[in-house]
């Protein structure tokens, strides 16, 4: 069935099944015997089974009050149960479900998909999402939540301006799961085999709309979005209609699974078995959560379960939905122990205008924006919250200190990412966002933002260079100072690393067997912080890219770097000629050099057996770690027209890679066994 407008959906969801409806035109061909045989669904050519009559369902919303459920969950549940009986033996005797931070009560049933909605706040869509910190105009930014009381309870609750708001937010994350995950042939042709993970949660509304009561697929979110666009369900029907017009509801349902396929003409006939595989799913429904830990509540305990599901795989996100759904994690968890109060959390959450974040008093410029999120994660007193908020929704047992910058600096970059969602593919601004990700996450790793008590002190650049000059020089002075010796330098590389990696300044790492340098970004960066030379040249890059432009070079004594550009593009010194952009060549070989690179460390003089093995050791870690990096950029590799290339085109032929890769796993495992023998042999 193809999308309705608002005014024409009713009539069509009664008409749509009619022995007389009209041929498909996105398929016309027919339908066969040996077509319809061919491929496996959940009931096929068998009868679905029966819309439940109305006393049967009446009774299933009165089991689920007296199990302790509020009246507009067990009427929205009793609605979406396929079979109320069922679901009433289910309530008297529920699964209950270890998750993060406490308990969960759950049922497994079958629920009609036009009962649910995927829930709005879906993180995989996190990547695309509009923040109001961007100061977009016209995008009041994402919806609020999910989130829930603090105890006990049954219940989430999710926040938007206005049923238009409500509707916008939807409709983007609808397009983007069916343009980068799109189930829809698959659902169509089988049904969703494994089940979704329902909870009941409030659509409020600030503007004094009534909320909405919704079951909403905490898991599954893409299954049903493709589901719903097999049955031609679209927003309006699914979060304010059907809620509010169960008879409405019950005739599109019947529409489907009351009518005979062999009455039908061959076209009308093969959409019928398409929508009647779409319409049921299998699902998990959570009733009830119960803290078992301190500072969790339901929401978090929600993220965490969808987190360990996506985050990690076998069924991940992206690279960049990955490091939002655990920033979002680290940021429930940070102000569950007060850490941070409401405007802050928002301000880091990008959830504030830049109208709003003035107001706080909080740093509106986009470079001290993002560098406010570094002063306040990144600190080495904050690092055992910020890795819980990280394991909750990971698998991991602990997190490295690469994984635990990288979530914070992409929660540093929300705003530019937001605003470059909504420019054309071949806008510079936009290239220049997704150009500095890498480079700019990579920068987060100086280990001075950890080490040294430093803020945004919100000083102009030129007087934040001044007060950095004269740190220098006092550090010079006296050797042993301390870190507070570091805090203007520190503040001034982070505002720099913003425009640097932006303009292409600051580069990733070279890859490869190759010559050339190796250093990160950071290990620059933190060059740069030891000489006047150094600070002047990040000064000037604020200046210069606040107002749009190429960091420009500066000499020691600060005044510009002059030269000439050749046919090939490269620049030549000349006191005539224009201010030269830094470059990250530049920095690399000329300005900071490394002297003599070589391809792999020497192989000391004299070296014992148990100094190879370490020095071995190590730098197969340096590579595996440098491989787990390469992937996760390679994921977040995206085309022209967005999503990621390689989900779309895959890796054709790995297969010797991975044999090595196999290989090498195999390795070594089996030396960890060796060492978990050596160590638990008992002594004497």
């Amino acid at each position: 069935m193809p999308d309705q407008d608002d005014a024409e959906y009713e009539q069509t969801a009664e008409n749509a099944m009619e022995p007389d409806a009209v041929e498909d035109e996105l398929d016309t061909t027919e339908d066969t015997e040996h077509d319809s045989a061919a491929i496996w669904s959940r009931f096929g050519e068998s009868s679905l089974p029966m819309l439940p009559k109305m006393i049967a369902v009446n009774r299933a919303a009165t089991a689920g009050v007296d199990a302790g459920l509020p009246r507009e969950f067990a009427t929205a549940l009793a609605h979406a149960a396929v079979d109320p009986s069922e679901l009433r033996a289910l309530l008297r005797r529920p699964t209950r479900v270890n998750i993060a931070g406490g308990v969960i009560e759950a049922i497994d049933l079958d629920l009609y998909v036009p009962g649910l909605v995927p829930l709005p706040t879906n993180n995989r869509t996190m990547e695309k999402r509009v923040y109001p910190a961007a100061g977009a105009e016209g995008y009041a930014g994402p919806l609020t939540g999910p989130r829930s009381d603090p105890d006990e309870t049954t219940s989430l609750w999710i926040e938007g301006e206005g049923v238009s708001h409500v509707r916008d937010e939807t409709e983007r994350a609808r397009e983007f799961i069916l343009a980068n995950n799109n189930l829809r042939e698959s659902i169509a042709a089988r049904g969703i085999a494994m089940p979704v993970n329902v909870v009941y949660f409030e659509l409020r509304h600030r503007d004094g709309e009534p909320s909405m009561p919704l079951l909403g697929t905490a898991d599954g979110s893409s299954r049903v979005t493709n589901a719903h666009q097999v049955l031609g369900l679209t927003d309006p029907q699914t979060h304010y209609h059907f809620p509010s017009n169960r008879h409405d509801y019950r005739r599109f349902i019947g529409s489907i699974s009351e009518v005979d396929p062999d009455v039908l003409r061959p076209a009308a006939r093969r959409r019928l078995i398409r929508q009647r595989n779409a319409l049921i799913t299998p699902a998990r429904v959570f009733l009830r959560f119960t803290p078992t830990r301190e500072g969790y509540d339901y929401a978090r305990a929600v993220n965490a379960f969808v987190g360990m599901l996506h985050v990690d795989p076998p069924r991940p996100w992206s690279q960049t939905g990955k490091l939002e759904a655990m920033a979002e994690a680290v940021l429930d968890v940070l102000r569950g122990a007060d850490v941070l109060d409401d405007p802050v959390h928002d301000y880091l959450a990008g959830l504030l205008t830049p109208g709003q974040a003035k107001t706080e008093g909080l740093p509106v410029e986009r470079d001290e924006q993002a560098a406010f999120v570094l002063a306040t994660l990144l600190r080495e007193h904050h690092r055992e919250l910020v890795e819980r908020g990280i394991r909750d929704v990971t698998a991991k047992k602990s997190v490295s200190a690469s994984r635990r910058t990288d979530v914070i600096a992409e929660l540093a970059l929300r705003p530019t990412r937001s605003i470059a969602t909504m420019l054309d593919t071949n806008d510079p601004e936009r290239q220049r966002a997704e150009r500095m990700r890498a480079s700019y996450l990579r920068c987060a790793r100086l280990a001075r933002y950890g080490m040294v008590p430093w803020k945004v002190s919100r000083r102009s650049p030129e007087k934040l260079l001044e007060a950095a000059l004269e740190e220098l020089r006092t550090v010079v002075e006296v050797p042993q100072a301390g870190p507070e010796s570091w805090v203007n330098r520190v503040e001034l590389a982070a505002l720099a690393q913003y425009h640097l990696t932006a303009w292409g300044g600051l580069q990733r790492e070279a890859m490869g067997s190759t010559d050339t340098d190796k250093r990160g970004p950071h290990q620059i960066l933190e060059a740069m912080l030891r000489d006047e030379h150094g600070l002047r040249l990040l000064a000037q890059a604020v200046i210069d890219g606040r107002t749009g432009a190429h960091p420009r070079r500066v000499t020691e004594e600060g005044g510009f770097q002059r030269g000439t550009r050749d046919e090939y593009g490269a620049w030549h010194e000349d006191p005539a000629g224009h201010p030269m952009p830094i470059e990250d060549g530049w920095l690399r070989y000329e300005a900071y050099p490394t002297g003599t690179t070589l391809p792999r460390p020497v192989t000391p003089p004299n070296e014992s057996p148990r100094m190879k093995a370490t020095r071995l050791k190590n730098r197969l870690a340096r590579l595996i770690e440098q491989i787990d990096l390469d992937i996760d950029e390679l994921a977040s590799v995206e085309e022209p027209h967005g999503g990621s290339l390689l989900d779309k085109e895959g890796w054709a032929k790995p297969s010797e890679l991975l044999n090595h890769l196999m290989n090498v796993h195999s390795q070594i495992g089996y030396w960890a066994r060796v060492a978990e023998r050596r160590t638990s042999r008992p002594i004497g």
